[in-house]
């Protein structure tokens, strides 16, 4: 029987091109140097033409290192009219049909522009493929790249901590918490293709999107897949802010304008938007009771806020045990602290920043870090550029 063939596929604008040559730098040095690996690889990166002119001699070095790398053509449209990221996606989708790479044996790993691989990246998508029990896997994400410990770097250690309950949601039926990745999953490429990315208009959610279509057409088909992916948070709190409102969008893209969306999983959503739009009430209600010395208020709400705020201390604490390993700059305790609670505060504005602002295609922020942070020393998964 023949080995599968994994596609490590980079979709991104391109506008990042040195996160972008450390991402697939990081692809082609570990399938080199890791040993027994159950799969034959290509290296996909798909960049629009903007990206493309930022840094051209950059790309076409990567071409000559083993990379595929196209530029989406201005003139492509789906039958349908997508735009943003769908429309990439939907294009390499249709470019591997066209290749007659799309069959039961060929898989596609989806990174985005700063999502890096390790030694234990490849071997739990070895693992994968090679059981092929399930048609999509999902795993934990760190954001340990270019860590600077700002209050956004900080926040983003909840993120990993809480991929255990997104991966525990995504192979669970049904879906119960609506927990979904948009880098670091697998899919069998034929699965992939039969389901598309195609949708009317811009979709700020396109991955939200994408795994209930597959849940809807194939079922409780999710898997976990071993290994952590390695990416970066926002440099600035202005950044993140930004990136939180494009997922909000995506949720609310949802339950208004999609009729794929099963009634079921829209009342999921509702709930986990809803409560992103109470913190911002909560805490507001928490400091009026303690600036107008409102005891009662106080003591009512105390029985939940006790409750939220020692689990997202809880959230911190084991997501910097999952990232202190890799940190080349390991911040202090009270620094941690006042950063984390710098960072929640953004993330509990950033519900209602999205529902006064309109969603934007710029909301893809920068990845290339900024000059005035230094170049930490190569930790873990990552490969000196």
């Amino acid at each position: 029987m023949s080995a599968p063939t994994v596609i490590f596929q980079v979709t991104a604008i391109g506008t990042s091109p040195r996160a972008l040559a450390t991402t697939v730098r990081s692809v082609l040095y570990w399938v080199r140097n890791t040993p027994k690996l159950r799969f034959r690889y290509l290296v996909w990166l798909l960049i629009e033409p903007d990206g493309y002119a930022t840094d051209p001699d950059l790309y076409e070095g990567l071409r000559t290192e083993g990379v595929t790398v196209t530029v989406i053509p201005r003139a492509y449209r789906t039958k349908l009219g997508t735009s943003g990221k769908a429309r990439a996606l939907q294009f390499a989708s249709e470019e591997r049909i066209r290749l007659r790479l799309s069959d039961p044996l060929i898989w596609v790993y989806h990174q985005d522009e700063e999502t890096c691989v390790g030694q234990d990246t490849l071997e739990g998508i070895s693992d994968f493929v090679a059981r092929g029990d399930r048609l999509v896997g999902t795993g934990v994400i760190l954001y340990p790249l270019d860590w600077a410990g700002s209050p956004s770097h900080v926040q983003e250690l909840t993120r990993s901590y809480d991929d255990f309950r997104v991966l525990d949601s995504m192979t669970a039926a049904g879906n119960p918490t609506s927990g979904f990745h948009g880098s670091h999953f697998l899919t069998r490429a034929d699965v992939e293709d039969s389901i598309g990315w195609d949708a009317r208009g811009y979709v700020p959610g396109e991955d939200l999107l994408f795994e209930i279509r597959v849940r809807r057409e194939f079922g409780s088909v999710f898997g976990l897949l071993k290994g952590f992916a390695y990416e970066k948070g926002a440099f600035s709190m202005r950044d993140q802010l930004r990136q939180r409102r494009r997922w909000v969008h995506g949720v609310l893209h949802a339950l208004r304008r999609s009729d794929e969306v099963p009634l079921r999983r829209k009342a999921t959503l509702a709930y986990s938007a809803l409560s992103w739009f109470s913190a911002l009430p909560s805490v507001a209600v928490l400091v009026a009771s303690v600036a107008f010395h409102y005891g009662p208020l106080l003591i009512v709400t105390g029985v939940f806020t006790g409750f939220i705020w020692t689990s997202m201390v809880f959230a911190y604490v084991e997501g910097y045990r999952l990232h202190r390993r890799y940190l080349y700059h390991p911040a202090s305790w009270p620094r941690l602290a006042l950063h984390g609670v710098l960072g929640a505060l953004v993330d509990v504005l950033a519900p209602w920043y999205a529902l006064v602002t309109r969603p934007s295609k710029g909301d893809f922020i920068p990845k290339d870090r900024p000059a005035e942070i230094p170049h930490p020393r190569p930790v873990g998964p990552t490969v000196p550029v």
